[in-house]
């Protein structure tokens, strides 16, 4: 059988000392400036070298962060699952611009206050699985996502539709205050394709405050038939 971290916990879990570990995880942060090297599957490092370029982070930096995070999930699950959804949470505020008091006017069925969400420790004891449902609700995300068990945000995006009808009537929805047409190449080299897609800049008015979250198609390859939508 080949070792994976499957294996990898099965044979150490019992003999190591979790505490320990997860001291050096917490308190150890200081970047040792000797390189450890590391040697991967052709396939790994591409998908590395993919995904440092979007980043525009070094390879090194992106393993540094993947392998840290793995080694939290393996040691501390909960801890990291936490940490995850408070992470996640501000980012969503971040993003669309959400301060405190306006998160919490979203949350008040919870009765979740605005120095509650101030607070990430607190925060964190409030959330429960409702709550977070409902929140990933209000910004169209995936709310496997939002509660640290999945790590792709945008699982609820429109599909295309089938007729040119359906997508004039998509997007002529009054609910939509921005309809953003794109197409790009995200990826260079072997992966370069042209992707096009649909963004939808929708307006909520949620427990009497107004949110302006974003709805967007699924990415897409432009064939024949998606031509006709045109």
């Amino acid at each position: 059988m080949r070792l994976n971290t499957t294996g990898i916990a099965a044979r150490m879990m019992l003999s190591l000392d979790k505490k320990a570990i997860g001291e050096k995880l917490i308190n150890g942060r200081q970047i040792n400036p000797t390189p450890l090297q590391v040697r991967y599957p052709q396939g790994v490092r591409e998908v590395l070298g993919i995904m440092s370029e979007q980043l525009a982070i070094s390879t090194a930096d992106l393993t540094r962060i993947l392998l840290e995070d793995a080694l939290h999930n393996m040691f501390m699950p909960a801890d990291n699952t936490t940490g995850n959804i408070i992470s996640r949470i501000e980012y969503i505020m971040l993003s669309h611009d959400i301060n405190a008091p306006l998160l919490a006017t979203l949350l008040s069925p919870w009765n979740i206050r605005s120095t509650v969400i101030q607070d990430p420790a607190r925060l964190a004891d409030y959330l429960s699985a409702d709550a977070l449902e409902h929140l990933a609700e209000c910004f169209n995300l995936n709310p496997d996502w939002l509660n640290g068990h999945e790590n792709y945000p945008i699982a609820l995006s429109g599909e295309w539709p089938d007729t040119a009808d359906n997508f004039r009537m998509l997007i002529n929805d009054s609910s939509n205050t921005e309809v953003i047409f794109w197409h790009s190449f995200p990826f260079a080299g072997n992966t370069k394709r042209e992707y096009y897609g649909v963004i939808l800049r929708q307006k909520k008015e949620i427990n009497g405050s107004v949110i302006y979250p974003a709805l967007s198609l699924s990415p897409t390859i432009l064939n024949e038939k998606k031509k006709m939508v045109n």
